[in-house]
């Protein structure tokens, strides 16, 4: 016995019925009742499954029809359990997705199968996914892809629902095809998360990029969240220096952003609407931005990581990890892409034009996410930015070889964090406070630095000079300690509290800024004995206690070789020093 439209017909009707509640009715249910349509919806499809059921017994088995009803009851148990899962019936749901998942398991090659059976897979892999079991996951979303690449090796035609509940004559030739290629990007993109999860992190980007592709191909995806898909991939890029990769995703991702502004935006008449949509682009213009300027930081700091390599080391410009990467993988159909690759430079700075370029490009796209970003409605996320801007400064300096130069990078460095300091209320934002003022701390010992080096070549330097000298010592140290005691750390004993424990992590960091204090007090220079002899005795308690705390923490102080071995040596040198000072005031 065969089926007929007509038999189907109710069965169909309900079906719809139950989507259009999803899809529709569910918008408009109260916050009380957040359910009210998926519930009914539910209602509706177990009928339609009772239905399918009974309809299924009247078949004879094995035949076309019969696999036809069995794949639309697939088809409804998976939006059954679908709707479990979301209404966070979870267990429920599993168990109506494996039942689904048993129905077209046999048959998955068939053309009525292959799309029911893929997506159940989906669905399946998404749930493990968000359980937090990537392994499991990972095994449906292989066999999803199995599925999809066994149907396209064998020149399958798979069907749609609505196919299924058609007759032959009815059958909308390419939209089983169109769906089966959808169903495949969705796989992708749970791979590419659920590879992220299990720490494969260039199998995820593999299939991220993947999945941007194969949107870009079938024209399935929205403007904003591939834009923001591929600003996020090339983070992964650049880090790895593959700058010509990472250039093109923001290329593209700027591009894409540009095109919602263009298109989609001006096509909206709901005037609320609108207002949200270009508050949206506003709001992901500045994030991309920031995604630029991170690129452009990389560039620099890379570059002058290159640049300090030893000599006998062949420069380290011949090394892969240090070299930068050509490969890339283009998106097709953006047209005009590289009007926005060629602003800012796929390759590292070698003079200070190219790196003033990169750093001038940095500059350019952070103040773009200051215009978001501001201290008045988004302090963290503008902190961010303002250290990202004094990064850039900092940078350049390297790359400039006139020390009045370096000295005004470094200052302009220095104003933007300051400024930063005494907006920042360090009780709500104490991560960042203590970030500001470590790099203040390292940056006014660079200017020192600098200072002292210009000093050497001076036969008698001003009083302004080594009044300048002193200052910058002074204002390293105070930014320095500002940061240990927000640790809770005494600075007259600068022992480190056992309770609460600080984090090994964080150990490092405290035990640098003791050795920069350390090194800053010997550096002041005074005519005055008794202050010398002050400045001297604070050096030796700094380095000591850097020692000391290095000899406690074997973990920590294996990161500190270099510093440990100058700290034991003035903390030999220093008491004979101390001993002299006292030897000379008392005569």
């Amino acid at each position: 016995m065969g089926i007929t439209k007509e038999s189907l017909s109710d069965i169909r009707e309900e079906f719809e019925k139950a989507h259009k509640k999803i899809d529709e009715d569910a918008r408009n249910d109260p916050p009380t009742e957040p359910f009210r349509s998926h519930y009914a919806a539910r209602d509706i499809l177990q009928s339609v499954q009772r239905k399918l059921k009974d309809l299924a017994e009247t078949l004879d088995e094995g035949s076309d029809a019969r696999l036809t009803v069995r794949c639309i009851l697939a088809n409804v148990l998976k939006d059954i359990g679908r709707i479990s899962i979301f209404t966070e019936e979870l267990g429920n749901g599993e168990l109506v997705l494996v039942e689904a998942l048993g129905l077209v398991r046999e048959e998955r090659e068939r053309p009525q199968a292959v799309n029911g059976y893929v997506e159940v897979l989906n669905q399946l892999g998404i749930l493990q996914c968000n359980l937090g079991n990537f392994e499991e996951s990972k095994g449906f979303l292989d066999l999803a892809n199995e599925a999809y690449e066994g149907a396209k090796g064998g020149g399958v035609e798979p069907l749609t629902i609505s196919d299924l509940f058609g007759s032959k004559d009815e059958v909308e030739k390419g939209k089983g095809q169109l769906l089966l290629e959808k169903n495949h990007t969705l796989t992708l993109y749970y791979l590419a998360q659920v590879y992220g999860y299990l720490e494969d992190l260039t199998g995820s980007a593999r299939f991220c990029h993947l999945t941007l592709k194969r949107q870009l191909n079938y024209n399935d995806f929205e403007h904003v969240d591939w834009a923001l898909n591929a600003a996020t991939l090339s983070q992964y890029y650049f880090p790895q220096n593959h700058l010509s990769q990472a250039r093109h995703l923001l290329a593209a991702a700027s591009y894409m952003l540009d095109r919602f502004e263009e298109e989609v935006i001006p096509k909206e008449t709901n005037s609320a609407l609108k207002a949200e949509k270009i508050e949206t682009h506003r709001h992901r213009s500045a994030d991309i931005a920031r995604c630029w300027a991170k690129y452009g930081i990389h560039i620099l700091a890379t570059s002058k990581e290159r640049l300090c390599k030893d000599d006998d080391e062949d420069g380290g410009a011949g090394k892969v990890g240090l070299s930068p990467v050509r490969e890339i993988d283009r998106f097709i159909g953006l047209d005009g892409l590289s009007a926005y690759e060629d602003q800012v430079a796929d390759e590292f700075c070698l003079t200070l034009e190219d790196a003033k370029l990169v750093m001038l490009n940095g500059l350019s796209w952070l103040g773009k996410a200051k215009d978001y970003y501001t201290k008045e409605t988004e302090a963290s996320q503008y902190a961010k930015i303002v250290q990202d801007v004094a990064s850039l400064y900092k940078h350049l300096a390297f790359f400039d070889d006139d020390e009045d130069n370096q000295c005004k990078l470094y200052k302009r460095c220095v104003d933007q964090l300051e400024d930063l300091d005494s907006v920042l209320n360090a009780t709500y934002y104490q991560t960042i406070c203590r970030e500001v003022w470590y790099e203040l701390g390292l940056t006014y010992g660079k200017m020192l630095d600098v200072k002292l080096s210009k000093l050497e070549t001076v036969e008698r330097p001003t009083p302004h000079a080594l009044n300048k000298i002193n200052h910058l010592c002074e204002k390293s140290i105070a930014k320095f300690q500002k940061f240990i005691e927000s640790y809770k750390i005494p600075l007259d004993t600068l022992e480190i509290p056992a309770s609460p424990a600080i984090d090994p992590a964080e150990l490092q960091p405290i035990l640098f800024a003791y050795f920069h204090i350390g090194r800053l007090y010997y550096k002041v220079i005074t005519p005055d004995k008794r202050l010398q002899l002050n400045n001297v005795q604070n050096s030796f308690r700094y380095y000591h206690h850097f020692v000391k705390q290095c000899e406690a923490n074997e973990a920590v102080a294996a990161h500190l070789g270099a510093e440990m071995g100058v700290c034991k040596e003035m903390s030999q040198l220093l008491p004979l020093k101390i001993k002299k000072l006292i030897s000379e005031i008392n005569d």
